[in-house]
């Protein structure tokens, strides 16, 4: 009887050595992903996390949301590497300092625990959830500033990281459009790292060097409320000056509503982060990636290009009569 114990418990040992996998199954074990901002306490990452922790609920897995206080790349790759050393079951990354990123992210992958981007993503991740297509938004921002300023005048970009990529790429299909039409004369990019204080400040600086400007384009959604503060307190608020980027509701309502911001483009960034949830929980428990045509319950259905393995949310152009159904 004891030498039949001994064997049936040496049998579980060997099993569960060799099949680690289907032990999670047999005991029914909550998979565990991370998700790690650029950094936390921006309204634009705080509702991410909201659709991290609605994602979370509704497939039942326990979610693990942290990130540095303000965009510090070297202490978002401790996080990452911490994570990666728990052996979560998944990584969703939206990094800033891309280039510092390919290494950790291919080793990650390399070690079994899959990465996905959301946001601004990372490079070499297995698919990307965003919005605002970058192309697509930039193109759109372009054009909405040509249109107000009737294809003349002095226009400054404003952009987040300049190591990024992928606001790289809005940025060039803005610069796409500008260069259509002699009469407008870009006077330069200027990064803000997505800091708000950093982006008033500089802000305040072109239009005091440049009190003909005609408009702001911005790639990243922290500009567009500094550039308007700035225009209403050089008294050129309700759109003397065109600003237009991508951006966010609660913090722009007022200048909606007083027609300082006429070309905010809007994505509800918590969809954006539940779609990348669904998007790594389907790889993880069934081993498919996006092929188009999905839909993905609160997100809805997604932008899907498969050759960029990206997957877009689409965006909506704030406007009075809409401002207050967007409250984040």
């Amino acid at each position: 009887m004891k030498k039949g114990l001994i064997l049936f418990v040496a049998f579980i040992v060997v099993a569960t050595t060799l099949f680690g996998a289907g032990a999670r199954e047999v005991k029914d074990e909550k998979l565990t992903f991370a998700v790690i901002p650029m950094f936390v306490g921006h309204p634009w990452f705080e509702r991410c996390e909201y659709g991290a922790k609605l994602a979370a609920d509704d497939l039942g897995i326990n979610l693990v949301y942290l990130g540095p206080e303000k965009a510090d790349a070297a202490r978002q790759l401790d996080i990452f590497q911490d994570q990666v050393n728990k052996g979560v079951d998944a990584i969703l990354v939206a990094v800033s300092e891309a280039e510092m990123w390919e290494g950790p992210i291919a080793s990650a992958i390399a070690q079994g625990i899959p990465v996905f981007g959301f946001d601004i993503g990372g490079p070499g991740t297995l698919w990307l959830a965003s919005g605002w297509e970058p192309a697509a938004s930039g193109k759109a921002i372009g054009e909405g500033v040509v249109k107000d300023i009737n294809g003349k005048g002095k226009v400054a970009i404003l952009t987040g990281s300049l190591g990024s990529p992928l606001l790289a790429a809005r940025e060039d299909a803005m610069r796409a459009v500008f260069a259509k039409y002699p009469g407008i004369q870009v006077i330069g990019t200027f990064p803000t790292e997505d800091d708000y204080e950093r982006a008033l400040s500089v802000s305040e600086s072109i239009l005091q060097a440049n009190p003909d400007l005609a408009a702001f384009a911005s790639t990243v959604t922290t500009n567009v409320p500094a550039a308007a503060r700035a225009t209403e307190s050089a008294g050129l608020g309700g759109g003397k000056v065109s600003i237009w980027g991508v951006a966010m509701g609660e913090q722009n309502a007022e200048y909606v509503k007083r027609g300082t911001v006429k070309g905010g483009l809007i994505l509800d960034s918590g969809k954006m982060t539940y779609l990348a949830m669904q998007i790594a929980h389907d790889y993880v428990t069934k081993g498919v990636l996006p092929k188009g045509g999905e839909s993905y319950g609160w997100a809805g259905e997604p932008v899907t290009i498969v050759a960029e393995k990206a997957s877009y949310a689409p965006d909506v152009l704030l406007t009075v009569d809409n401002i207050d159904e967007f409250n984040f």
